[in-house]
Order: C-alpha cells, then sequence, then structure tokens
C-alpha cells in the first residue's frame, strides 16, 4: 500500500525536514526507475544519485541502507499508476495484438503445409519424392533422417547463443557463434559421412546410393541451421516466400525436364538442389545481415539516466566455445533424444521391413511405406500446438517482464498466477483442439489410407498412432513450461526415457512383425507425458521464485 504524506508512524518518527528528505529521495529513485520493487535496486540508486552515509545520517538515519529501507516502505507511492500515468515505456515490452499474432502463427506453419500438400497433389516435395525407385527413395529418406538427427542439437545451442548475444547486440559474440556453430556442424557432418560410406562397404551397398543419402543428410542439415537466423532476426514473411518459390521452382523443374532429364532420380536432385538455391538466398542474406550490422547510436532520449550507455564497444572479448556447449548440452541432448522419440519407430520400421532386396540390391533398411503412411499422417494431430505456443507462448517473456514491473517483490503470487493460468489455458487448448483431429482422423482413417493406396495394416498403425500422438501434445506442452522455467536437465532425462523406451521397445517389438512397432511408440509418448506431467506440476506450485531463479 503507498504510504500516507502525513499521520501514521512517518509522521510521527520524523520530522517535517525528515520526512521531506525522505518523500523526495523517493521520487528521485522512481525517477531513475519505476515500480522499483526490491531494497536492493533502491540502494544501488540511492548511490547513483550521489547519497551517502553521511548525507544519510545528516537526517537521521544510520546509514544508507536504513535510508535505503525507508524509502523502500513509501515508493509505491510514486507509483506512475497511482499517479494516473504509465510505466515508462523503455522499461515495457511491447506485446503484439491477437490478430499479429495469429497471423504470425499462420506465417510459421505455411511453409509445413506447403510441403505435406505437394507431396500429397504433386508426390514430390523438398526432400521427398514418391515417384522415386524404392533403393533411392530409402537412401533420401535415410540421409534426411540423419541430417536432422545431426543437427538438431547444433540448432537448439546455435538458437541460444544467437539469440542471446544478438539481442545484447554484441556482434562480434554473434559472430563468433555463428562461424563456430557451422564449424561444429561440419565437423558431425564429415563423421556422419564418413560413418554412412564404412557402413556402405559393409553391407555392400553402392557407393551411389550412399552419396544420395550424404547430399540428403548435408543439405538438409545446413537448411535448418542456416535458418536460425532467419527465425530469429523475425523475418517469417521472407522465410515464407523463400518456401513458396523454392517449392514452385522444384515442382516446374521436376516435371517439365522430363525429356531432358529421364531418370527420376537424376532429375529429382536437379530439382531439389534448384531448390536448395532460392531457400539459400534468404539465409545467406540473415546470416550476413546479422554478423554486418554495426552498433549504431539509439535515441535514448525517454530513457532514464541510469539505462543511458555512456559507450558502445563493437570489440568484445572471445568466449570460450566449449564453455558455451558445456551450458547447453543440455538442450543439445534434448534435441537429440527429442527426434529420437517421435522419428526412432520409422527407422526400426525399415530395419523389420519384409522386403529387403530391391533393384537387385540387398540393403540392411529399407523404407517402409505401409508403415509411413499410417505413421506420418498421424503427426497431423500434433501440428496445431506449435501454432497455439507461437500465439499464447512466443511472447510470455515480454509479459512476465511487464507483469513484474507493475508488481512489488512481495506480491510474487501475481506472476505464479500468470503461470499457472497461461499454463492451463495453453494446455487445455491444444487438448482440445488435437483430441477433434484425432477423432476425425480416427473416423477417416480408412477411408483416407485408401485414397492413397495404402493398406488396412496402414489404418491400423494410423489409429493407434493417434492416441500415442495425443500423449504427445500434452508433453509438448509440458515440455514449454518446463523449458521456461530453465529446467532443461530434468527434461532430458525424460526425452531420455522416452527415447529409449520407443528404441528398445520397438526393436523387441519388431520381431513380432513391423506393425506392432508402433505401440513402442504409444509407450514412448505415455511415458513422456507421464513424467513431464509430474515434473510439471511440481514446478508450478511456485513457479515465479523458479523463474527468477534462474536470472540470478
Amino acid at each position: 500500500m503507498p504510504a500516507q504524506l502525513s499521520g501514521g508512524p512517518i509522521a510521527e518518527d520524523f520530522s517535517r525536514a525528515r520526512k521531506m528528505f525522505l518523500h523526495k529521495t523517493a521520487k528521485s529513485v522512481t525517477e531513475i526507475q519505476s515500480n522499483v520493487n526490491n531494497l536492493a535496486d533502491v540502494l544501488v540508486f540511492l548511490e547513483v544519485l550521489g547519497y551517502d552515509a553521511n548525507k544519510a545520517k545528516a537526517y537521521g538515519f544510520s546509514d544508507l541502507l536504513d535510508l535505503a529501507r525507508h524509502v523502500f516502505e513509501i515508493i509505491d507511492y510514486y507509483n506512475p499508476e497511482a499517479r494516473g500515468g504509465e510505466l515508462a515505456a523503455p522499461l515495457i515490452s511491447s506485446i503484439p495484438g491477437l490478430r499479429r499474432r495469429l497471423l504470425g502463427g499462420l506465417l510459421l506453419m505455411t511453409p509445413w503445409l506447403m510441403m505435406v500438400s505437394t507431396i500429397f497433389v504433386f508426390g514430390v516435395s523438398l526432400w521427398l519424392d514418391w515417384h522415386l525407385p524404392v533403393a533411392d527413395m530409402t537412401s533420401m529418406a535415410l540421409g534426411i533422417m540423419l541430417g536432422m538427427l545431426v543437427g538438431e542439437g547444433p540448432i537448439w545451442v546455435f538458437n541460444r547463443l544467437f539469440i542471446f548475444y544478438h539481442s545484447q547486440e554484441n556482434v562480434s559474440e554473434t559472430r563468433r557463434v555463428m562461424k563456430r556453430s557451422y564449424a561444429m556442424l561440419a565437423v558431425m557432418l564429415s563423421f556422419g559421412a564418413t560413418a554412412l560410406y564404412v557402413m556402405g562397404w559393409l553391407f555392400g551397398v553402392p557407393v551411389w546410393l550412399v552419396t544420395i543419402a550424404t547430399m540428403g543428410m548435408v543439405t538438409v542439415s545446413f537448411h535448418r541451421l542456416s535458418f536460425v537466423p532467419v527465425y530469429a532476426l523475425k523475418k517469417v514473411r521472407l522465410a515464407t516466400l523463400s518456401y513458396v518459390a523454392a517449392l514452385t521452382l522444384l515442382i516446374l523443374v521436376y516435371f517439365f525436364s522430363v525429356d531432358l532429364l529421364p531418370n527420376p532420380t537424376t532429375r529429382y536432385l536437379v530439382s531439389l538442389g534448384a531448390a536448395f538455391v532460392v531457400l539459400s538466398v534468404p539465409a545467406v542474406y540473415c546470416n550476413r545481415l546479422a554478423i554486418s550490422e554495426r552498433l549504431e547510436a539509439k535515441s535514448t532520449a525517454d530513457w532514464p539516466p541510469f539505462y543511458r550507455p555512456s559507450y558502445a564497444n563493437s570489440n568484445t572479448l572471445p568466449s570460450r566455445f566449449i564453455v558455451q556447449l558445456w551450458e547447453n548440452l543440455p538442450y543439445f541432448l534434448y534435441g537429440s533424444f527429442y527426434f529420437a522419440m517421435l522419428f526412432g519407430d520409422r527407422i526400426i520400421s525399415w530395419l523389420y521391413n519384409p522386403v529387403h532386396t530391391v533393384g537387385g540390391v540387398t540393403m540392411p533398411l529399407v523404407f517402409n511405406a505401409i508403415y509411413h503412411m499410417g505413421a506420418d499422417i498421424g503427426l497431423f494431430v500434433v501440428v496445431p500446438v506449435g501454432f497455439i505456443q507461437y500465439v499464447m507462448g512466443a511472447h510470455i517473456f515480454g509479459q512476465l517482464k511487464n507483469i513484474s514491473l507493475q508488481y512489488t517483490s512481495t506480491e510474487e503470487n501475481a506472476v505464479d498466477d500468470f503461470i499457472r493460468a497461461r499454463f492451463k489455458k495453453m494446455l487445455l487448448v491444444a487438448l482440445a483442439t488435437s483430441l477433434s483431429i484425432a477423432v476425425s482422423l480416427e473416423i477417416a482413417a480408412p477411408s483416407l489410407i485408401a485414397s492413397i493406396n495404402g493398406t488396412a495394416t496402414s489404418t491400423s498403425i494410423l489409429q493407434t498412432a493417434v492416441l500415442g500422438n495425443i500423449l504427445l501434445v500434452l508433453f509438448i506442452s509440458n515440455s514449454f513450461f518446463i523449458m521456461l522455467l530453465n529446467r532443461a536437465k530434468q527434461l532430458t532425462l525424460i526425452a531420455l526415457v522416452s527415447a529409449s523406451i520407443v528404441t528398445f521397445g520397438g526393436l523387441a517389438l519388431g520381431s513380432l512383425g513391423y506393425q506392432y512397432i508402433v505401440l513402442a511408440y504409444v509407450a514412448s509418448c505415455a511415458s513422456g507425458a507421464f513424467l513431464s506431467t509430474r515434473y510439471v506440476r511440481s514446478l508450478l506450485r511456485r513457479p515465479a521464485r523458479i523463474f527468477y531463479a534462474r536470472f540470478t
């Protein structure tokens, strides 16, 4: 409650001069920063304003800390909202309106929706072509899987470090992070390519099939990593336009170069190369934009004096990449385990495919189209989660910052209530949306699979995978808030358990028939949902303290 100017304890314990000094001091502090919510900040601001122990003693306070305590007791009186004003503009984060967030979410989903649409309509899309011979398709699909697995960890690390340093306008460190991330991915891909050729030699797989897998692995991993700055710089429209152009070019080249390139594999690789070049344009632009920016003087006239930088330095001391990598290791591992949890059953289904000789070539892994038809369509249940998380959670840090400015440190229940309410709302919306899609897929599964020349086995796999994906939605929703509260290590362990279940369970059940591998996938999703729910419930008891502890 704001203190009163007359009467009460202040009037009884202080003379008029001391009381006026106290209130003038409190007003001076709020001129530096409004809504100060802890004693330590008050003490720092007093020192910045030039107050010292001698001045405090001159007005009857024992020392500067004693003065800070009394200022903190009445500083809420000078809250700008109490005066009918607004919070200082430099301190408040601007939150986009609902319409803008909905549009942003749709733009983020557009590339994925376009790729899925083109594969079902034309049978060809980025890094996937249903017209290819089975051996070539297997090699390309294997390369894609390996590329996504190898690149998932570096993407998590790169994304966190890039956003962190770029938001601080630390251009030199941003440049170093980008170079190190690409170098790390290149090293990992070198090991991956070497392993592919060695395994191909051991199993007698033709070199050209291994080369196709290597090309798929390298292109998809570099594409995903190079697009991190595109989305981090919020160039969503540019990304969407590039996907539209790339897919259009791929389809045109593929279908209008039949006479020139009669071999479907060669024609697809040329088409994919053309599309990859188009996708590289915004990636190169945003990467160069991020590392070529200069620290320019910004208008800080409306900033409190305490926040006005005295100078800007474009050169900073280089950080140790091994330390950065170690600190972000949980995110690196989580990305890898999550990918294994999501797609591990597909790879295992290739191993248990009854057909292992295609085109006169015997392969240890053969693309299992029957399994993929059911399992991949089932992922439509999960699609709305990304959209919902963007609309309701992409700006949650800014909202929490604004709440912390509106309440004092003793009113942390407001932050607790906000986090709990947002979690429940996001979870309910995600589950309701996913359940409606799941019910539709369960009902339409037979006719849907029949329309793409599937089998009854594909229908059964789809109907079973849908159940697992509902649980996966619960896991993803829980993961968002576990990450928000900076508990990546615990989430990594949960993902490891789930990935182990789908791997070892799938290998065991696959011996009974590849159609039973989907049960391991459902069990994996169930374990992730159960463990993450238990953990997030414990975190939501006092989420504010856990959230702010990440900044200490």
